[in-house]
């Protein structure tokens, strides 16, 4: 009996002490209890991997002799600033972009100095706020648009506060967008026809993207239904596919007018034999009016050297690409 109440007693203070535990772990999960944070705020939507040691952005910006990019600086977490928190940033040292070019496989250099004026590296974030912002002014109409710029920022100091491990260095990956460039409605304007296999049609009406390529050029973009990828979706059968090895690159003139189509991934060079040609019978002009962006184009997927499927599109324009 003694022993019976013993380990009744133990059973007790083992609850107690778990629901004391379950209780601090309340605590430090509770926004309003932690600690607010000094850090970079996102000037665009966050492009790097999951695990990536230092997180990326690819804000992408018209083609102008200036135009500016805000990057926050946030005092984040519940609480506002308690007095005027003055944030020095800098530029990063270009190891950051070794380490993250190692890390992810990716080719991204340092963006010349030439290209960018940054007037205050020093952020005031006032008492009462949460932000601030440090502002680039960039030349994206020198832009070399073959190279995959990066630009590394770090907050060197803060007058108040913790500075975030997460976002205190972070990598703008700018890209400069032509006026083409943007996320677009795709309709078809006529059947797709594979004259390979039946069993693979058109999918649409469909969102996708064109990313800017050269000043006058831009490649269809996925990124929703088949692929994140440079990819055209199509429906095999009822389910959603895309070729493999195949997005359309349109070319314009200064008027507008579609002057050729080529294949992303090379004009038959790539492992799939796959290249694209424009189809002379269609409108094949690129109507840009101020917001209203048309695109009504034919065009033909070649492979191993012969035509296979033909697509008749109109592309309207729905928003700028973030």
């Amino acid at each position: 009996m003694k022993m019976k109440k013993i380990l009744n007693i133990f059973t007790v203070l083992i609850s107690v002490t778990l629901l004391s535990s379950c209780l601090k772990d309340n605590i430090v999960l509770d926004p309003s209890k932690s600690n607010n944070v000094i850090e970079f705020g996102n000037p665009a939507d966050i492009a790097s991997p999951a695990g990536a040691k230092y997180y990326l952005f690819s804000p992408a910006l018209e083609i102008k002799q200036s135009i500016e990019l805000i990057v926050p600086v946030s005092y984040s977490g519940a609480a506002s600033a308690p007095e005027n928190i003055t944030v020095t940033t800098a530029l990063a040292p270009t190891s950051v972009i070794t380490e993250y070019n190692t890390q992810q496989g990716t080719n991204f250099i340092l963006l010349p100095s030439n290209l960018y004026t940054i007037a205050n590296l020093v952020a005031l974030i006032p008492s009462g706020e949460r932000k601030s912002q440090i502002v680039i002014n960039l030349k994206t109409d020198q832009f070399d648009l073959t190279k995959e710029y990066v630009l590394p920022l770090t907050i060197a100091s803060s007058s108040f506060g913790i500075i975030s491990s997460n976002f205190r260095t972070i990598l703008l990956n700018i890209k400069a967008k032509n006026k083409y460039d943007g996320i677009y409605t795709v309709s078809a304007t006529a059947p797709m026809l594979d004259v390979v296999s039946a069993a693979l049609t058109g999918f649409y009406p469909i969102e996708q993207d064109l990313i800017t390529q050269g000043a006058n050029t831009v490649a269809m973009y996925d990124g929703r239904f088949a692929t994140a990828n440079f990819a055209h979706p199509i429906k095999s059968g009822t389910a959603t596919s895309s070729y493999g090895n195949f997005s359309p690159v349109f070319a314009m003139d200064a008027d507008g007018k579609v002057t050729s189509v080529t294949n992303y991934f090379g004009q038959g060079t790539n492992s799939s034999l796959r290249s694209a040609r424009l189809d002379p019978t269609g409108v094949n002009k690129f109507t840009v009016t101020g917001d209203t962006k048309i695109l009504e184009v034919k065009y033909v997927l070649i492979q191993g050297g012969s035509d296979r499927t033909f697509f008749s599109e109109k592309w309207v324009f729905k928003s700028a690409r973030p």
